[in-house]
């Protein structure tokens, strides 16, 4: 009976089912405590999975980041709504969460305007009603008080947050750059996950407009995209394929940096000094002792005064 209003049905059809009345339907699931929908969910004509977020599987996680980053939640005596409002090229993304929520709730449009201070071009629109996810997205740390430790820890969760208020992509130089915006409670706590995650690059939170931000390029930047993009179940398609380009750019380089260090060894088995090795490449013979030594290159054997038939280094 429990699974069977979670799913979505009345007590009506629940008591046609177990033939009984819907008020002992409505008893039961009281004493099971289960929490009832209000009068405008149970008269709805659309479906939806009001628990779909109770457990915190990773799909059900990553959804929960994007509405942190995108949704609204509205809880009082007279609406319990969860919404979220995206860039009309991003409707597809909003498909993806209707069919999660096993909702049939319409998607609408909205033509570019000025949405919570803030000017917007032409939007999607989200939403649904139900006490069930509302009071769950709150439970969670939507608003206030502590992010729930599962999210947390969970990439899923964050690269929901990402595909909301984040931003990443490639310079002129080539190497990739990650911005997240977002209130500093929110920012804190996703430090905390790169901590975890041995991504600690000494960020600091910024003060953007009216909310904060964080920032980062260069290595760091790839692998936070690689620790939050690779193998991602759920994500938005064009995000996707900026942490795609990312990644195949950080491989390109990788690749002609182990050519760079093969070559090193070669010239150095060969007899070359540090110096004319990075005269070669127009870097120092420090610059050239450093790569060596983060490759594990081994230095040959030093003697002492001057070496017949070598050249010094």
């Amino acid at each position: 009976m429990v699974e069977l209003y979670a799913s979505g049905k009345n007590t009506v059809q629940i008591g046609q089912v177990f033939q009984v009345t819907p008020s002992t339907v409505r008893n039961w699931l009281i004493r099971s405590g289960v929490t009832l929908r209000g009068r405008s969910e149970a008269s709805t004509r659309c479906k939806l999975w009001h628990n779909a977020f109770d457990e915190l599987t990773p799909v059900a996680a990553y959804w929960i980041g994007f509405l942190f980053a995108d949704g609204s939640v509205s809880k009082d005596k007279q609406r319990n709504s969860v919404s979220v409002r995206v860039s009309e090229r991003d409707r597809e993304h909003l498909v993806k969460l209707r069919a999660f929520l096993r909702s049939t709730h319409t998607i609408g449009t909205a033509p570019a305007g000025n949405y919570g201070g803030y000017r917007s071009r032409p939007s999607v629109r989200f939403s649904v009603t139900s006490a069930q996810l509302a009071e769950r997205i709150l439970s969670l740390g939507r608003y206030g008080g502590s992010i729930n430790a599962t999210l947390v820890e969970s990439r899923d969760f964050w690269r929901g947050v990402v595909d909301g208020d984040g931003s990443l992509g490639i310079l002129a130089n080539g190497y990739a750059h990650f911005s997240l915006v977002g209130s500093r409670r929110l920012l804190e706590a996703f430090l905390l996950f790169l901590r975890s995650n041995d991504l600690d690059a000494k960020m600091t939170i910024r003060p953007h407009k009216t909310i904060f931000q964080v920032a980062t390029a260069g290595y760091t930047a790839e692998k936070i995209v690689c620790l939050l993009y690779d193998n991602a179940d759920v994500v938005l398609d064009r995000k996707a394929a900026t942490a795609t380009e990312i990644v195949a750019a950080r491989d390109a380089r990788l690749r002609a940096e182990r050519s760079r260090l093969a070559q090193i060894a070669n010239w150095y088995r060969s007899g070359e000094t540090l110096k004319q090795i990075g005269s070669r490449l127009e870097v120092s013979d420090v610059t050239i002792l450093r790569w060596m030594t983060r490759e594990g290159i081994p230095r040959r054997k030093r003697y002492g005064g001057r070496r017949p038939n070598f050249s010094t280094d």
